[in-house]
């Protein structure tokens, strides 16, 4: 059976790629917790926005469990390497046309050791299935 990819990403591509295509600004707006990596001044009510213009970011990379880019931030303009789990992010919309807004349900994140360990158990579940109500043979 195959394994079902998320969709979250490809809606956050498809936001981005209408941005780009009319010249919007693309926000994301992410609710802040330990796995996030942002720059925490920035942080207000436990929520940061950010501006994902290809003007205002570098190096942006996003998978199926979390993205990742370069920014500069505050007066002096230090670089930060901003990583925030997918599952984090409340919004992402064009700044103007809001209406265009696609929201997603926070959850909970697990840490990346967590997540790793639960990848390998899904994989190895996935290499060797086991039929439910029959016990595994005896060798003698």
């Amino acid at each position: 059976m195959p394994t079902v990819r998320p969709m979250k990403p490809y809606l956050i591509n498809a936001v981005l790629q209408y941005c780009r295509d009319t010249g919007s600004t693309p926000y994301l707006m992410v609710a802040v917790d330990d796995c996030c990596s942002v720059p925490t001044e920035f942080v207000t009510d436990g929520r940061i926005i950010f501006d994902l213009s290809d003007e205002a970011i570098h190096n942006f990379t996003m998978d199926d469990d979390e993205l990742s880019f370069q920014a500069r931030f505050g007066e002096n303009n230090r670089i930060f390497t901003v990583v925030v789990p997918l599952n984090r992010i409340i919004a992402v919309t064009p700044l103007e046309h809001q209406e265009f807004a696609m929201q997603f349900e926070v959850l909970p994140s697990i840490p990346r050791e967590g997540r790793e360990a639960a990848d390998a158990a899904a994989k190895a579940a996935e290499e060797n299935p086991r039929i439910p109500g029959r016990r595994p043979m005896r060798v003698k």
